[in-house]
């Protein structure tokens, strides 16, 4: 067993033998595995847990499995993401490889590769190095790590789910409209999004950041002032 035990993991498989199995040696080794067929019931499972790194099998029947990549690319620029294939697909290799996956395996692996892989990832984790952080300007920094927003006399604010995904999107979308279509499809996915739940969202993340954080733009979304 190595040393990072405890590893969340989301592996979205439709293949339940081979995913049962691969699961079952994954916890036999100190990991958490969290396991889906779908990429739906894969994000529902990525908005509860805090998943470190991703597994996902392409491709998934009746469903574009790079699609909920670049979804989740949105959200999170730095989870590492391991894709793994029934044979050497250029395509799905050059689209993947143009959304920063961490691995490629080619099936069928063996439990013993899928572990290794875990393990070289797992090393280069920001938990086991120094946490990444990007200014939010005004003094005030977000750590992605514990997703918490640094104040400027050092203390910590945590975040809940939706502060921290918006704030992740502003620091992606500098100098760009996050419309109100993007911050539902991303902090409400499976719901509709009222106004008044998104000024109470804007106005709890100013109260925790600053004023000028996010700017209204012209009814149409939000501007990145960072």
């Amino acid at each position: 067993m190595f040393s990072s035990q405890h590893l969340s993991i989301l592996y979205i498989e439709d293949d339940m033998h081979f995913r049962e199995k691969n699961a079952a040696f994954l916890r036999e080794n100190g990991m958490r595995v969290f396991t889906a067929n779908t990429t739906d019931r894969g994000y529902e499972l990525f908005k509860v847990h805090d998943i470190a790194v991703i597994v996902i099998n392409l491709p998934l029947p009746n469903e574009n499995g790079l699609d909920f990549i670049i979804h989740l690319r949105q959200l999170d620029i730095h989870i590492p993401i391991v894709i793994t294939t029934t044979e050497a697909d250029k395509k799905i290799l050059i689209d993947a490889i143009n959304l920063d996956i961490s691995r490629h395996l080619i099936k069928s692996y063996k439990t013993t590769e899928l572990l290794d892989t875990l393990k070289r990832i797992s090393h280069k984790l920001p938990s086991a190095q120094t946490s990444v952080l990007s200014d939010l300007s005004n003094g005030y920094t977000y750590n992605y790590d514990t997703k918490s927003v640094i104040q400027p006399d050092g203390s910590s604010v945590v975040l809940t789910k939706k502060e921290y995904l918006f704030i992740e999107l502003l620091l992606n979308s500098k100098s760009k409209i996050l419309t109100y279509e993007m911050l539902e499809n991303t902090l409400w996915p499976q719901s509709s999004m009222s106004m008044d739940s998104l000024r109470t969202l804007v106005r709890s993340i100013r109260k925790k950041t600053y004023p000028e954080i996010i700017i209204n733009h012209n009814g149409t979304g939000y501007l990145s002032n960072i």
